[in-house]
């Protein structure tokens, strides 16, 4: 298994996050990842300017962990769009790859940003799309 220092040492400006917030999530997200099924992600304004996420960049190479701390993926960040919740397109919220209809992204994004304490209908996102560079295997 490949370490995070290691990955590190190959994409020195990556920044380190994972596809969801709990074991499990991370789990089916990166799932997800691999299948190809999800090809986009977005991130809260609000995170950003608080400083708990870094903001995504074009170009960028990052590494995502998988449910075990480990390196799972490196993806790089191919577009970005500015949107909020609310005007969130159906076929870049579909993008995502985590749900069938746009009422269904709203509802599990509604329910993950209201856990942080941070919903609102208005609120900024940043829709990021990107592609798989390296895949380091299942997590064990």
């Amino acid at each position: 298994m490949v370490t995070l220092a290691e990955v590190k040492a190959r994409y020195p400006d990556a920044e380190v996050f994972s596809f969801g917030d709990t074991p499990e999530l991370i789990a089916v997200l990166t799932a997800l990842v691999r299948s190809g099924a999800k090809r986009a992600t977005c991130s809260a304004v609000v995170d950003i300017e608080a400083g708990r996420q870094e903001a995504p960049q074009v170009g960028r190479r990052d590494i995502a962990l998988g449910p075990g701390g480990a390196p799972a993926l490196v993806i790089e960040t191919l577009e970005l769009r500015e949107t909020t919740w609310e005007t969130m397109p159906e076929e870049m919220a579909l993008a995502e790859g985590e749900n069938e209809t746009l009422e269904g992204w709203r509802a599990d994004h509604k329910s993950e940003y209201e856990r942080h304490g941070i919903f609102a209908p208005d609120m900024g996102l940043i829709w990021e799309r990107f592609e798989v560079i390296e895949d380091f295997g299942e997590d064990p």
